[in-house]
């Protein structure tokens, strides 16, 4: 089977042309064996030690709570209230960032053609590592509210409208009008993949899509899209689960006894902001070792002049490089 015109919902393939059909239709695939047990183990191993340092340092970052959901510390312009998130205590969820500074197997992960070309097949030759993270949703944890990683990417707007300026554009205010489909949709400018590092299920909180909803041209409305029909991302450890930016997800509640264990590499197009920023935040021996491939990730690349500190023309800049500063001439 090379097509997902049956309707049939995406299961793991190895089928590339399957993979790349059941994204565009469904708005996401399930590729099988992407990982190999033994790089499944060294993942895990290597992602549960360094949750666990940075839990017993105090620097762990906790959330997904009964009490402690995002939408519970949004002000009235929908920003976090940093102080109130903070005061409420750690919560279930334990989320690692900035992967790439903590250990080789991450790096490694990078490279991966299988998944490359499906993400090439999204948003084209050119694209930047947004986002590296992993989430440990352990038993307890509650299931997050229906969102899209697209969220800042301004929606088409009719002529005559006052639009929202795209700076205050939020994860809950946007130009998206009504709960029906919009006649224009804005493109995909988001690709996540979700490594499995444990077998997902519906009892650990495997991820909750709404299948076809990238198309849909708005992101979802708490209250309007409360019935939104869900399925949840069920596939063994070792799976890939590549999807759209623009398709409703959310990490299911885990009513299990054991932690659903994910790494999320999330990629944006080249013209955009990235959520982490590798320029700064990249470790220097990291950077040293970098190939071409992996500083274009990062942002080191130049993009038709975009991303430069001088001269428009060159294909990278240098970690730590500056512009020149001001001068005078000599006498």
């Amino acid at each position: 089977m090379t097509s997902s015109s049956s309707g049939e919902l995406p299961a793991p393939t190895t089928d590339k042309r399957l993979a790349k059909s059941q994204l565009d239709e469904f708005g996401y695939c399930l590729v099988a064996n992407a990982l190999g047990t033994e790089q499944v183990a060294e993942l895990r191993a290597r992602l549960l030690e360094q949750a666990a340092a940075e839990k017993q340092r105090g620097l762990a970052f906790e959330d997904g709570g009964p009490t402690q959901q995002w939408g519970n510390f949004r002000d009235e312009q929908g920003k976090i209230r940093r102080d109130a998130f903070t005061q409420a205590g750690g919560g279930v969820n334990q989320r690692v960032w900035m992967l790439v500074n903590k250990g080789r197997v991450f790096l490694e992960l990078l490279q991966y053609e299988e998944t490359l070309e499906l993400v090439t097949h999204v948003l084209g030759t050119d694209y930047l590592l947004s986002s590296y993270a992993a989430n440990i949703a352990k038993p307890g944890s509650v299931a997050m509210d229906l969102h899209t990683d697209q969220w800042w990417m301004p929606e088409p707007i009719r002529r005559g409208t006052s639009p929202l300026p795209v700076g205050s554009i939020t994860r809950t205010l946007s130009n998206a009008e009504g709960a029906e489909p919009a006649s224009m949709i804005a493109p995909p400018v988001v690709v996540n993949v979700m490594w499995m590092l444990n077998d997902f299920s519906t009892e650990n909180g495997g991820t909750k899509l709404v299948p076809g909803s990238h198309l849909k041209g708005r992101r979802p409305n708490k209250e309007a899209d409360r019935e939104a029909e869900t399925v949840a991302a069920v596939a063994a450890a070792g799976t890939a689960m590549v999807f759209d930016g623009r398709l409703w997800h959310g990490t299911g509640a885990n009513v299990s006894d054991d932690p659903r264990v994910g790494v999320l590499t999330t990629f944006c197009g080249p013209q955009f902001r990235q959520q982490e920023n590798y320029t700064v935040g990249t470790a220097p021996q990291v950077l040293e070792e970098a190939s071409p491939e992996l500083l274009a990730l990062l942002g080191f690349k130049i993009w038709n002049a975009y991303g430069r500190t001088g001269n428009p023309v060159a294909d990278f800049i240098s970690p730590g490089e500056s512009s020149l500063g001001e001068m005078h001439p000599e006498e």
